[in-house]
């Protein structure tokens, strides 16, 4: 928007990047591609096509070839909402690709300090904020809950569960607890959005091993148990839930998905204990009392069974998830504001 003239070229490394940026970025962006394989022959070939002014990197995709040619090429290098965890590496090798970086704008100043840590000048290092909460906040739904619930096949005045980026570990307990908690006599409505499309026959084969009535997104019929099989639609099915559950925590090796998506839609969360890449988020979210961390598999049940049937409790955690997001707005202004004041080359004012 402070450019308009300026073409932006934005990469990604999967085909699943690649689908997800071109639904939420298609109109913003000039091209996307992507990126190119971390080798020198690869990097010099894409770099002689792009050209670029300016190599902007989110977070912690730090490529070191990439890095070093791009600044050899004349680019002005910059690291956005960085994040840098206790994890030591070999300090003169990336001493050597920091050197390469003009600006760290990082997420917290323990991120900072972490980076300093390994070697980055901290003259070069600052702290801007995560630019996760403002692409929340932007992504947030529009239309009402009930109208919402209706489009999804779900009666309003009903409790309704959604079930997030569900892996296969998260499968059987979120199931085990629509089928306990319906069992108890709560007329839970849920929605399971598996994290991977692949997954949805396995969802519904064992939703029919425990009894409960599935239907697919795609049927357009009303059900108890919508099992989400398109894509791009979860962050809106977050919206008329009653308590929301993000999956990810029960796998040690992923680690925890989006957690602000249903922060945003007013909707306390429920997840697993192994964070991994969401551990700040986590932490915050958790300080600020707007959702709870189960143990495992087994502590679910108890925990959607208080966040369904404690209306004041829920209400406290919608209020806390509320004042987290605005606590932490911003960090997209600061980090365009931060970018205007760099020179770069060739760049029109």
């Amino acid at each position: 928007a402070m450019h308009p003239d300026r073409p932006i070229l934005f990469t990604v490394t999967s085909r699943y990047g690649k689908e997800m940026a071109q639904r939420r970025l298609g109109d913003v962006v000039d091209a996307i591609c992507f990126s190119p394989l971390d080798l020198p022959w690869f990097c010099r070939r894409f770099l002689r096509r792009v050209r670029p002014a300016l190599y902007l990197m989110i977070e912690t995709d730090l490529w070191p070839n990439l890095v070093r040619l791009a600044k050899g090429s004349g680019a002005r290098v910059v690291v956005a909402s960085g994040h840098a965890g206790p994890r030591s590496f070999p300090r003169p090798f990336w001493r050597a690709v920091f050197a390469h970086v003009d600006r760290f704008w990082m997420q917290s100043p323990t991120d900072a300090e972490n980076l300093v840590r390994r070697g980055a000048d901290p003259a070069r290092v600052e702290t801007a904020g995560n630019l996760k909460f403002d692409a929340a906040v932007q992504a947030a739904p529009q239309g009402g809950r009930e109208e919402i619930a209706r489009e999804f096949g779900f009666d309003p005045g009903r409790p309704l569960w959604v079930a997030g980026s569900v892996l296969p570990e998260d499968e059987a307990p979120v199931l085990d607890a629509v089928a306990a908690l319906r069992r108890e006599g709560i007329a839970l409505q849920a929605l399971v959005a598996p994290r991977r499309q692949e997954r949805v026959a396995a969802v519904l084969a064992a939703c029919v091993a425990r009894g409960l009535d599935a239907v697919r997104r795609t049927e357009a019929r009303p059900g108890d148990l919508v099992v989400l099989d398109t894509m791009g639609e979860l962050a809106r099915a977050y919206a008329p839930a009653s308590a929301a559950y993000v999956g990810g925590g029960l796998t040690p090796e992923v680690g925890l998905h989006n957690l602000l998506e249903p922060l945003v839609c007013g909707v306390p969360v429920l997840f697993g204990p192994h964070r991994g890449k969401a551990a700040r988020v986590a932490g915050q979210v958790l300080t600020a009392r707007a959702g709870v961390e189960i143990a495992d598999g087994a502590t679910l049940v108890p925990a959607l069974r208080e966040l369904l049937t404690d209306e004041v409790r829920r209400e406290e955690m919608v209020g806390a998830g509320a004042a987290l997001l605005e606590r932490h707005r911003g960090a997209a202004e600061r980090i365009a504001r931060h970018l205007d004041e760099l020179p770069v080359p060739g760049a029109t004012r």
